[in-house]
């Protein structure tokens, strides 16, 4: 993992077992610390779901964390002003790291967190389906990897701020 601040990466993130994409953006190497890297994607940044056959165009900024062998990713969304909007926390494979794109395979659960750091998780019924497709594995992980997105939020560890006034959820695609 080797980034320069500014440069241009693709965020992907695939659907398994199909092997096929499900959605990508592109952001810009914000930060990096050893074993993690911190993209952001400015107010307005254009986000590709190809699953659902839409293009999106955030109206929000974002900020997401990719850790070298953790089993999430994610950071805080913030409004033009920089105020925390809400995290949104990724369950997925832990991400690899390429040149000029980082990617993994979703994993189905994501964790809203508000800007109290008071969190909620996703799309459990999705993952209970999938569950059997996974190796063994991945499930005993995603769902440690809910706890630990649970215990990152309470330790306010980076990139999350101190807690901030709530909002209501974004919208979604």
């Amino acid at each position: 993992m080797n980034y320069a601040i500014g440069q241009v990466v693709r965020i992907e993130f695939w659907k398994y077992p199909a092997h096929t994409l499900h959605y990508w953006w592109e952001a810009q190497v914000h930060e990096t610390r050893e074993g993690a890297v911190l993209v952001h994607m400015p107010l307005g940044f254009e986000f590709h779901h190809e699953s659902k056959q839409r293009v999106l165009r955030v109206n929000h900024q974002a900020y997401v964390a990719f850790f070298v062998g953790r089993w999430y990713s994610g950071g805080p969304d913030l409004d033009a002003e920089g105020r925390v909007l809400e995290y949104y926390w990724n369950i997925q494979t832990p991400p690899r790291f390429e040149p000029d794109r980082i990617w993994q395979y979703d994993l189905e659960i994501d964790v809203k967190c508000k800007a109290d750091h008071t969190c909620q998780t996703f799309d459990l019924e999705e993952f209970a389906a999938k569950a059997p497709l996974y190796p063994a594995e991945w499930v005993e992980q995603a769902l440690r990897a809910v706890q630990q997105v649970e215990q990152h939020m309470r330790q306010g560890a980076w990139p999350v701020k101190p807690p901030g006034q709530v909002m209501g959820w974004l919208e979604r695609l």
